[in-house]
């Protein structure tokens, strides 16, 4: 049966702060590098999160695409954990609760889990509400949202991976297995290949 929706999501290239492994969620960072990707995907339409990594990254891989941003894509809020690191935070007791149960343990001055996932889900259900392929360039966090919630197998957010230079893609029979809450029929993931020597110029 074909697929009436197929969403491929995409992480945004690396900024300095995800080399340097510190949580950053809406702090509007750069790219580190201006890149050339060798994808097959050509949309004439990209959807993401209205911050900086994001819209650079589409207009390194789809040069030639719209770039729609939502505010409601971004990645989560990590309030006074924003732009730490692991070993700077480790000893902390509301950062161990937080790692190990998101959902009952918010973090100090940031979003709750709760309050990350209505967000992500109301932007993500006002983009792709109709039979066609959507592709969309988000954050970490917001794709691992969205594989909890429509991949293939049952997982929890903590289960799930998200890696850079990596398409993510999700299909659904019809619309009304999307809309009604259904996990995705198809599920597969491909690398993506970028162009080294645009990286040096």
């Amino acid at each position: 049966m074909a697929h009436d929706i197929t969403v491929h999501l995409i992480r945004h290239e690396k900024t300095k702060a995800n080399t340097e492994r510190k949580y950053i969620g809406w702090t509007d960072e750069p790219i580190l590098k201006k890149v050339e990707a060798k994808i097959d995907l050509q949309p004439g339409i990209v959807y993401g999160s209205d911050l900086r990594r994001c819209r650079e990254t589409s207009q390194c891989y789809f040069p030639n695409a719209e770039f729609i941003a939502s505010r409601n894509l971004r990645e989560l809020h990590f309030g006074d954990f924003e732009m730490c690191t692991y070993e700077q935070l480790q000893h902390k007791g509301i950062y161990r609760a937080w790692i190990d149960d998101p959902t009952n343990h918010p973090i100090p001055n940031g979003e709750t889990f709760f309050q990350f996932k209505q967000r992500v889900l109301k932007g993500f259900r006002e983009i792709v509400n109709e039979k066609k392929e959507y592709t969309l360039i988000v954050h970490g966090g917001v794709i691992r949202l969205l594989l909890a919630v429509y991949g293939g197998k049952a997982q929890s957010f903590q289960q799930t991976v998200a890696n850079h230079r990596t398409i993510y893609t999700l299909g659904w029979n019809t619309i009304e297995e999307l809309i009604g809450g259904a996990r995705c029929t198809l599920y597969s993931e491909a690398h993506i290949t970028v162009n080294e020597n645009m990286q040096k110029k």
